[in-house]
């Protein structure tokens, strides 16, 4: 299949012989450590398919060997387009710098640490060069853990079978994107739509909810059920990914992204109270969903008193939050946590804490965290540098300095408990 679309694709006469079939976008910062996979995989499957391509770097002004390698590999193959950003213009102004100057028919967004499946790939340009009203195809993607020898963990979304949606079809797309729990963060798209699909990132919308609604004013959106791509979830060496950012703290940009989305329906789905009410509910069980993931990945990094607010608001839904047997520790977790948010909205950096608190359970805060925990045996806990001193007894007389306070270590537990 793949080779007889590869024929397809072939570049007809008409077509400008410098604009490749497909761009290969590939905004990096800082991951010197993948490239030479990524280039020799790209490289490698799409010329051993025919199709021609280029991939484009935005190298967002790394501070590591990027630079170096992104040259080495450019001076060796024409196909690869480098630009270096003067300053670091960040992930999203990276990720719009790259869509913009994608010279391809086609455009396809990959991170420096993700793979593309090629042959699925080329099955889904075909299916975009077949029908010039088909704008965009969205697919779920392959969740990979780096620190298993990159395992397979599972599509981030499922559907079952293709769904097409053409133009103006917001209503019916919206209904899908909630039954399915979509997010349409992985596409590729026409190039010649872009700048009227993809702008600067705003707060208050999740911007992919926003490209898709666009599309969809443009013309045809294929959903896809087969993964165009294998995505690192789990990295080694901690490196953080937006992805995973965003799900922990925009819960609210989602929703505003479904909002968004919605607005693109007549009339307004809601504006009667009494006829909305069942696509609000639906709405809040999409964000109550992000929500629960958020609570797990805050738990997992060790923000405890993140994840104790976050189980706070998802119960008042009566859905679950945490474990119940995670709770207590959840709870007395958070507790020192805010203590020692306490003690520095006092200007406070060092907090003594009783020594009943375990050094073991301080082992589960961030380093950031504990860096601010001392003990009373801690020689610092003597300076006069201002300390807060938070012990479940009264202080002993002459263990204060002049500027130190005192927190209330009880109280702060009863406020945490379930």
């Amino acid at each position: 299949m793949a080779a007889s679309a590869a024929r397809d694709l072939s570049r007809t006469e008409a077509e400008p012989a410098a604009r490749p079939l497909v761009t290969i976008a590939l905004p990096t910062y800082n991951r010197a450590q993948y490239l030479d996979r990524f280039f020799t995989h790209h490289i490698d499957a799409f010329t051993a398919r025919g199709i021609d391509f280029e991939i484009l770097v935005s190298d967002n002004c790394s501070t590591d060997d990027t630079a170096a390698i992104v040259a080495r590999w450019a001076a060796a193959d024409p196909r690869i387009r480098s630009v270096r950003q003067s300053e670091n213009i960040g992930a999203y102004g990276n990720f719009l710098y790259s869509w913009r100057q994608a010279r391809g028919q086609f455009a396809i967004w990959v991170g420096d640490d993700d793979l593309l499946v090629p042959d699925v790939v080329v099955d889904y340009l075909g299916r975009l060069a077949a029908d010039p009203d088909l704008v965009m195809v969205q697919a779920p993607w392959m969740l990979i853990d780096e620190t298993r020898d990159n395992a397979e963990i599972g599509t981030f979304y499922r559907i079952t079978g293709e769904r097409l949606f053409r133009q103006g079809e917001h209503a019916a797309c919206l209904d899908y994107l909630l039954g399915h729990h979509i997010f349409p963060e992985w596409f590729i798209i026409r190039t010649d739509v872009v700048h009227d699909v993809i702008e600067p990132v705003t707060g208050f919308v999740f911007h992919y909810f926003a490209h898709l609604a666009r599309a969809l004013t443009l013309g045809s959106v294929l959903f896809a059920p087969e993964p165009f791509a294998r995505v690192t979830a789990i990295s080694k060496g901690g490196v953080n990914h937006s992805g995973n950012s965003e799900t922990m703290d925009g819960w609210d940009r989602f929703r505003g992204g479904i909002e968004f989305f919605a607005s693109f329906i007549e009339p307004a789905p809601l504006a009667d109270p009494v006829q909305s009410a069942p696509l609000l509910r639906r709405f809040q069980d999409f964000t109550i969903k992000r929500m629960q993931v958020a609570i797990n990945l805050h738990v997992n990094a060790g923000n405890w008193s993140h994840a104790y607010h976050l189980d706070r608001r998802v119960r008042a839904y009566g859905q679950p939050g945490c474990h119940p047997d995670m709770r207590p520790v959840l709870a007395g977790l958070c507790a020192i946590e805010t203590l020692v948010a306490e003690a520095r909205a006092q200007a406070r950096h060092l907090l003594v804490l009783d020594d009943m608190i375990a050094d073991d359970t301080l082992e589960s805060l961030t380093p950031g965290i504990r860096a601010a925990i001392i003990r009373r045996r801690d020689p610092r806990a003597a300076s006069p540098a201002p300390k807060a001193f938070a012990l479940m007894q009264t202080p002993p007389e002459g263990l204060l300095g002049p500027d130190d306070i005192v927190l209330d270590l009880p109280a702060a537990f009863r406020r945490t408990a379930f």
